[in-house]
């Protein structure tokens, strides 16, 4: 006859147990969460939702889900990601949002993570004209949704998982998962799509770092550290060359071949930002758009009229043009400018 344990070691035996069992799911989330803020930063912002939403899949099984954002004063949705949906999914879900419990009660609870199967009954689901209407169309079973409100602008973020299988709810750990992964899924979303506009090629933004008052590298777009490749290819690491170093440190701004690095006090860190100390640098913002467009070959009067501008101000601009960067015709505006312009190496646009 086997022997039976004492009730109080059987107790502590699955505390152990269990206790080992939530630590290896808390291992498996952190590693989704790292892997959010660390190759995320690599994922281009096109293909980011559909990469994110592969790493959530690792702790949390869903067969399709939508991802996007919308306003509600006033209601309109601004974009969708579909992931694995089938086509006319949107056109179907319009037609009957009017039904939609389960979205209703994700806005009257932003934040929490909402599991369909703990709002209804299996039974009152299936009954609903939401599951008539589109659930079963397109298989959606089970969903597990959350709703964030963004401070700065009052969007919404969304992001609902569905299921197709009958069989498989989403459980209680699998919704808590949901709810602690959605706040990083939403960071590094925007994060990503900050990143995008700072890497625009020909942006003059698009190389840039954060830096400590050490002079140490803490962030970077990959364009500003191709810039230091190719003045200080000798450099390496998170620490800045040391004449870039002291102007950071200083607070004063560095020039480097045609780049001007110009440095941000930030309180405890600098904003380091790359502009051009070529030819356009010399003109305004104005004179450098109608130099541009004037020097690829169009008219006064095509000018004016797609910057709302009369015939007689864009000359003058031109004119203005014409005399800071030494120049008498277009032709020689046109040389001037691309000579003018300083090209970045190879792989630092995006």
């Amino acid at each position: 006859m086997p022997r039976c344990e004492p009730p109080l070691l059987a107790a502590r035996l699955r505390l152990v147990h269990n206790s080992a069992m939530e630590m290896a799911d808390a291992r498996a989330l952190n590693g989704v969460i790292l892997s959010l803020y660390r190759e995320g930063r690599e994922v281009p912002l096109s293909r980011y939702r559909a990469w994110a939403l592969e790493q959530v899949a690792a702790v949390i099984g869903f067969d399709s889900a939508c991802w996007g954002s919308a306003s509600t004063e006033p209601p309109a949705l601004h974009e969708m990601h579909l992931h694995h949906c089938e086509q006319g999914i949107v056109e179907a879900y319009a037609r009957c949002s009017g039904h939609d419990f389960f979205r209703a009660a994700l806005l009257a609870d932003p934040g929490t993570a909402i599991n369909l199967g703990d709002l209804a009954a299996r039974e009152t689901y299936l009954r609903s004209p939401l599951y008539r209407k589109f659930g079963r169309r397109f298989k959606i079973e089970w969903a597990l949704g959350t709703l964030l409100i963004e401070r700065t602008t009052s969007l919404n973020e969304f992001l609902t998982l569905w299921r197709h299988d009958p069989w498989l709810p989403f459980s209680e750990t699998e919704r808590q998962f949901k709810e602690l992964l959605m706040p990083h899924l939403a960071a590094t979303h925007r994060a990503a799509w900050l990143r995008h506009f700072l890497r625009l090629p020909g942006h003059v933004k698009q190389a840039w770092a954060v830096v400590d008052r050490r002079g140490l590298l803490r962030e970077a777009s990959p364009s500003f550290v191709a810039l230091l490749r190719q003045h200080w290819p000798a450099g390496g690491g998170s620490i800045l060359p040391e004449a870039l170093a002291a102007s950071v440190q200083a607070g004063d701004a560095h020039v480097v071949g045609a780049w001007r690095l110009d440095v941000s006090d930030c309180g405890e860190y600098r904003f380091v930002l790359a502009r051009s100390t070529g030819a356009l640098a010399q003109l305004s913002v104005r004179e450098r758009e109608i130099a541009r467009r004037y020097a690829s070959g169009e008219t006064h009067s095509a000018i004016a009229r797609t910057l709302s501008l009369s015939p007689a101000t864009v000359r003058n601009h031109v004119a203005h043009c014409f005399r800071k960067l030494g120049v008498g015709n277009k032709v020689e505006l046109a040389l001037r400018l691309e000579a003018g312009a300083p090209r970045l190496p190879t792989g630092m646009a995006e």
